[in-house]
């Protein structure tokens, strides 16, 4: 008698838990052990606290705490410092989730093996077709690149009308189709009738291989509100807004979120390319007091390094809007789980750029606090 498909996916769940707790304990744990001996950044490092100096727990306390995070949840915790946990007490560093149940459970619950609607998020073309049917802005699209050839958005024909556009946008946006972090994207404009990407010259020839050399997406530049242009006009700034679907009552609720704000001369806002994370209050749209960079790039500021904007005095705008459209989106995914979106904001209300079933929740925590109300709350029944 065969098994039913319910039987079949029971089976390989229990097995795939298995097959993580031996793992973790044969293979994962031991190197995290290794690596914690290796790297001393993880245990020794500038503190993101220091009015609280008083509190400051010794080297030797903080690689013994590492050590029971990977004991107890299998992985050293690289985000330590990040959260601020050399100055708190164990009471509050329960407060936080740590990646590795998050990671395990944010993929369980967005990724299934029979209907995976993630594709809709994780290619930027469809997300961008996806947007554009259900009526809410997203980012405008011109161009694709696929199987070498670079095609126009609205006619699907190949086309070589690129530099066209760009002398009609003055500038033009390019990012892989499956990209993440901001990496691989570049940016084409024109000056004196020549195209330069990132500064250099280029031909047509020249730009239209290096679309072809993988998926791109070409986009006009957002044109972002005022506002948040003042805070760094270099780079469109984001908001990372969360929403997740609880199992309890099947809502859509919002969790804590951030802004991404370039910094330099940087055009990307993402914190992995140097930008600063602020908090946000969910009810005002107002931002948090300190901004915080990932320990490669500083610790955290009240004010922004370039434009000296003072975070706690900024209010997003549209804020109340860019809420309800990321509830309405998410709504027309009922297969998805939770949502890390990426929204910008423009002289009209909000526009998305991108939404991510891949989340990652150090950033809310960080600048937000602990999320393990919230992921208790709406991660499990």
């Amino acid at each position: 008698m065969p098994f039913s498909s319910d039987t079949r996916s029971k089976a390989l769940s229990i097995l795939t838990k298995v097959y993580r707790a031996v793992a973790s304990w044969l293979i994962v744990r031991p190197s995290q052990f290794i690596q914690l001996l290796k790297d001393k950044s993880l245990y020794k490092h500038k503190t993101y606290y220091p009015e609280y100096k008083g509190k400051l727990k010794s080297s030797k306390r903080v690689f013994i705490e590492q050590v029971g995070q990977i004991l107890r949840f299998g992985k050293v915790n690289k985000f330590y410092f990040l959260y601020g946990f050399d100055v708190k007490s164990k009471a509050e560093m329960e407060s936080y989730v740590h990646y590795t149940p998050f990671q395990l459970r944010r993929g369980d619950l967005n990724l299934s093996l029979y209907q995976d609607y993630t594709c809709i998020l994780r290619d930027k073309l469809v997300f961008s077709i996806f947007a554009e049917g259900i009526g809410v802005q997203a980012a405008k699209t011109l161009f694709y690149s696929a199987g070498g050839m670079l095609y126009d958005y609205k006619t699907k024909t190949e086309t070589r009308a690129i530099a066209a556009a760009v002398m009609e946008n003055n500038r033009l946006f390019c990012k892989p189709l499956d990209g993440e972090e901001g990496k691989g994207i570049f940016i084409v404009e024109e000056k004196d009738g020549t195209l330069f990407c990132d500064g250099n010259p280029v031909s047509v020839d020249d730009l239209l291989l290096r679309l072809s050399s993988r998926r791109y997406l070409v986009q006009t530049f957002i044109s972002q509100h005022k506002l948040m242009g003042q805070l760094h006009p270099q780079s469109i700034n984001t908001i990372r807004l969360v929403t997740a679907r609880g199992l309890k009552d099947g809502k859509i609720h919002i969790l804590p979120s951030i802004l991404r704000i370039g910094t330099g001369e940087s055009v990307v806002d993402n914190t992995s390319q140097g930008g600063v994370a602020v908090g946000i209050d969910i009810e005002t749209g107002y931002l948090k007091k300190y901004g915080f960079y990932k320990p490669q790039y500083g610790l955290k500021t009240d004010i922004h390094p370039d434009s000296k904007i003072r975070f706690e005095e900024f209010q997003i705008p549209y804020f109340d809007e860019v809420k309800r459209k990321a509830v309405y989106f998410h709504s027309m995914l009922p297969q998805v789980h939770s949502v890390g979106w990426d929204i910008a904001v423009g002289d009209d209300g909000p526009i998305f750029v991108e939404g991510n079933d891949n989340w990652e929740i150090n950033g809310p925590q960080s600048c937000n606090g602990g999320m393990m109300k919230e992921f208790k709350e709406y991660f499990f029944r």
